[in-house]
């Protein structure tokens, strides 16, 4: 059992002080406070939580058309996106000499031959001298 990070033993001690400084005849007058302080707060901090619920449902509802049109703005973002990197693929694809996916027959085959393409020759350098 803890209660706010305090242990029995602790809890104990604490109780045994307040009897001393406090006495016998107010402890209970005290406790009682004590709990309907406790009370009041957590009344209070309930209703400050209900109203800050409130407050978010009525600004999620006031934004609801601006975040419907984001979600529609991120999923064409998202489909240039896929259809760029499919293009970016294809031209990778090609650069390489495989065939394309479309090239493909149904079993798998290539429906044309591979091409050989030989690299190109570098230019030869240049050198100016003095």
């Amino acid at each position: 059992m803890n209660f706010v990070g305090i242990g029995p033993q602790e809890l104990i001690v604490i109780l045994v002080v307040a009897l001393i400084f406090v006495g016998p005849q107010r402890l209970p007058k005290l406790a009682a406070d004590l709990a309907r302080m406790i009370r009041e707060i957590r009344r209070y901090t309930g209703g400050i939580a209900a109203e800050f619920n409130e407050a978010i449902k009525d600004f999620e509802k006031d934004t609801e058309p601006e975040r419907t049109q984001w979600k529609e703005i991120g999923q064409g973002l998202g489909d240039a996106t896929r259809a760029a990197d499919e293009v970016a693929q294809g031209v990778q694809a090609d650069a390489a000499g495989a065939p394309k996916p479309a090239e493909s027959s149904a079993n798998g085959a290539s429906a044309q031959a591979p091409q050989n393409r030989a690299a190109p020759e570098p230019a030869p350098a240049t050198e100016d001298r003095p």
